[in-house]
């Protein structure tokens, strides 16, 4: 009953911290079996399934992102290019790099260096909470961590739907007031989603006017929501990261990057605390400078999305189109798809 390493959660960010721990004795809890529990659109970066070995997951190539407003459409060529990638596969190839146990039971509440399960009680070195948005861990430390007014939703479906490129839809009055649409093609399907910037989880008949604009029709559905305002990655000695802690960015809703990356570092952080290569304190340190220097784009992506349906749709509109000026879209691209790059190099000075 005792390991190196507790994690809640068995997702994007608790099976990246896993993933790097091989040969230490780690324990995966997760309600649900390993890649269960879709929630996600399941887009990213090419290059960061690459990086960690992933790319076999990949069911769909994108070299374009393309917003469409009312009457006008914009088309942003990607310098690197996107993908939407089958959920459980990924999730089997991620938890194969390691060796940990897992045990199929939820995460109750942590105290000291103990979390509790209906399973039993188990101990650990350091516990890691990738709970998800709900922080099952971290919200037994801490009641108010978790801010429903700092919460997305989103609702999706799968049916037959064909197209190129990742597409959202901008139509605070034909569609949604404050939120936004969008289509991520996987071959002969696509994943079609409702989001909404108030949390609001009655979505369904918005989903089904969005299919009738497209012609098609629903193919079962799921959702959940997820943050858009981090949070503090540390809780005493609690190591939270993904949607726990917030990590999930605002008005775009993109959170595997960050997921994956902040749970590639904190895994390879740990590795350093129990090889003896840092101490224990020093590894939550680096952890928070990590995640302390995006707070800033954090930060901003919240403050826009905010802003946006508070902003009258023509200066929307006038913004798209000044953001597709090559010389202004190449700078935001690269600072926005620089952020969450993985580096082999890493290091606890190079952060």
């Amino acid at each position: 009953m005792r390991y190196d390493v507790i994690i809640a959660g068995a997702s994007f960010a608790g099976l990246a911290v896993a993933a790097q721990l091989r040969g230490k004795r780690v324990l995966v809890l997760d309600r649900k079996p390993i890649g269960e529990g879709q929630t996600s659109a399941c887009g990213t970066l090419v290059s960061t399934l690459q990086a960690l070995g992933l790319e076999d997951s990949i069911l769909h190539l994108h070299d374009r992102l393309v917003v469409h407003t009312p009457g006008r459409t914009y088309v942003y060529p990607m310098p690197e290019p996107f993908c939407t990638f089958d959920y459980p596969q990924l999730c089997h190839l991620l938890w194969r790099q390691g060796d940990a146990e897992f045990i199929q039971a939820p995460a109750l509440g942590v105290e000291g260096k103990s979390v509790r399960t209906p399973a039993g009680e188990y101990t650990g070195r350091f516990i890691v909470d990738a709970s998800g948005w709900r922080a099952a861990l971290g919200t037994s430390l801490d009641s108010t961590l978790v801010r429903r007014d700092r919460l997305n939703f989103g609702l999706e479906t799968t049916p037959a739907y064909q197209d190129d490129g990742l597409h959202f839809w901008y139509d605070p009055k034909g569609l949604l007031p404050m939120g936004i649409t969008w289509v991520f093609p996987i071959g002969d399907f696509s994943r079609i989603g409702v989001g909404s910037y108030l949390g609001d989880t009655r979505l369904m008949s918005t989903l089904t006017h969005f299919l009738g604009r497209l012609q098609v029709e629903r193919n079962g559905f799921h959702g959940g929501f997820f943050p858009y305002q981090v949070r503090d990655p540390l809780l005493g000695e609690l190591f939270l990261v993904g949607d726990a802690a917030g990590q999930c960015l605002a008005l775009t809703g993109e959170g595997i990057r960050p997921a994956l990356f902040f749970g590639t570092h904190v895994g390879r952080l740990l590795r350093m605390a129990l090889d003896g290569e840092i101490t224990p304190e020093e590894a939550r340190l680096v952890y928070r400078r990590l995640v302390l220097q995006r707070k800033g784009g954090y930060d901003l992506l919240t403050s826009m999305q905010l802003l946006l349906p508070r902003v009258p749709l023509v200066a929307v509109q006038g913004a798209f189109a000044l953001v597709a000026l090559p010389p202004l879209l190449r700078r935001i691209l690269d600072r926005y798809l620089r952020a969450f790059a993985l580096d082999e190099t890493f290091t606890p000075a190079n952060t």
